[in-house]
This record gives C-alpha cells, sequence and structure tokens, in this order.
C-alpha cells in the first residue's frame, strides 16, 4: 500500500512539473523579440593616422543578437544617434544595413567612416542607439549603445589594455608610432589571433633591439624608456 502512495505521489509530482515547464516555456516563446549590441568593448576609438594618406575610407562592424524566436522574414534593427554628437551622419560616417535576416539570430551591420580634413586637428564622436520599432522591442539595458569616435590624430587603441598591454606593456605615443612602422599593422581595434600576436611582439623586440644598437634607448614623451615585456 505504501509503495503505490509513493507511486501515487512521483506521478502527481512530475505531471506538476511538466506543466510548469510548459507554462515557462510558453511564457518564454510568447515573449516579444528583442534586440542588443553584443560587441565587447561597446566603442571604438578609431584613427586614421595608422593608414596610408591614400586611405580615405574605412569600416567598423558592429554586432547585434536578439533575444526570442528568429523569424520567417527579415527584420529591421532601428539604430540611430544620441543627441549632442560630433559626428555628421551622411559626412563623417553612415551606417550599413541593419538587417537580421529570416531565421537568424544575429547580424553584424557596418559603419562606414570618412577621412575628412578636419580630422587632422579635431575628434567627433557618435553614439548610436537602439531604438524600439515594429520588429524589436529593446533587449539589455546596458547592451543598447554603441559609442565611435574618429579622428586623423593619433590616439591610443581602444582595447590596447586588453589586447596589447600584455605584449607592449604601458601605452605611449612614441612607443605606438614605433609600433606602426616596426610591425607594418594598421588595424590596432580588433584582437588579434594569438598567433598573431605573437608574431608582431617578436618582430617589434627585434626592431627595437637593432634601433637601441643603433641610436640608443628610444626614450618616449614621458620621459621613459622604451621597453617590451618578455
Amino acid at each position: 500500500m505504501k509503495s503505490i502512495i509513493n507511486k501515487t505521489l512521483m506521478v502527481l509530482m512530475a505531471i506538476i512539473a511538466l506543466a510548469s515547464c510548459s507554462k515557462d516555456d510558453a511564457l518564454l516563446y510568447s515573449e516579444a523579440p528583442s534586440v542588443y549590441v553584443y560587441n565587447t568593448p561597446d566603442s571604438t576609438d578609431y584613427t586614421f593616422a595608422t593608414s596610408a594618406v591614400s586611405k580615405l575610407t574605412d569600416t567598423i562592424r558592429i554586432e547585434f543578437r536578439i533575444i526570442g524566436k528568429s523569424s520567417s522574414a527579415d527584420r529591421t534593427i532601428q539604430l540611430e544617434p544620441k543627441a549632442g554628437a560630433t559626428a555628421k551622419a551622411g559626412y563623417h560616417y553612415k551606417i550599413g544595413t541593419a538587417v537580421i535576416k529570416a531565421n537568424e539570430f544575429s547580424t553584424i551591420v557596418p559603419v562606414y567612416l570618412f577621412r575628412k580634413a578636419g580630422l587632422k586637428d579635431s575628434t567627433v564622436k557618435v553614439s548610436f542607439q537602439v531604438k524600439e520599432n515594429a520588429d524589436f522591442k529593446l533587449g539589455y539595458a546596458d547592451k543598447l549603445d554603441y559609442r565611435l569616435s574618429i579622428t586623423d590624430i593619433l590616439s591610443k587603441p581602444t582595447i590596447w589594455d586588453g589586447a596589447w598591454a600584455p605584449y607592449f606593456g604601458t601605452y605611449s605615443e612614441i612607443k605606438f608610432r614605433f609600433l606602426l612602422e616596426a610591425t607594418g599593422r594598421t588595424n590596432w581595434n580588433s584582437y588579434p589571433f594569438p598567433a598573431d600576436s605573437r608574431y608582431i611582439s617578436q618582430r617589434a623586440k627585434n626592431a627595437l633591439l637593432i634601433y637601441n644598437q643603433q641610436h640608443g634607448d628610444l626614450i618616449d614623451e614621458f620621459g621613459e624608456i622604451v621597453t617590451f615585456p618578455n
């Protein structure tokens, strides 16, 4: 008798659990789809100064992902500049197609940058903001903005501390200019593959060794000797 009661209780508990899961699933799939910025970091400080003077345009890419189900139709992301921007749409930059394709959960939106004469002595900025529209609600509250600055002045790469400091140490402009010449690399705002990092690091160390042998220690703008971590 006790065994029958225990089995009955187990069946009842299983039924309750299944009902609860079905309810949760229904809530999950009935939730309106929303979209958010996936990039980390959620900003780019871009400079044309690392590129040849003949380079007049470049592109950054912002990744977006959705919360909720995919769709059988394409859906548009509404992305707008926030108030106070000094970068002008159509002049300093242009936002490319912002669409989540049918049956997809993410997309890459290109932002085209234009090299203008005024950027030689100034930096313009804009923050893009995801806005709710007919296709998407807003996703995570802290992942709805993407900040962009554009200049033609040499500036510290956005990801220096996370990607490059382990190989090259503390940032300085003189150190960075040396790296540009020694390595030939122009894109310092995208994370490199580990093998590429090691190659670039060794190339820079070899170049610095040759420089020091020919000219003595390279001194940066802070009066510090330029060195790279071992």
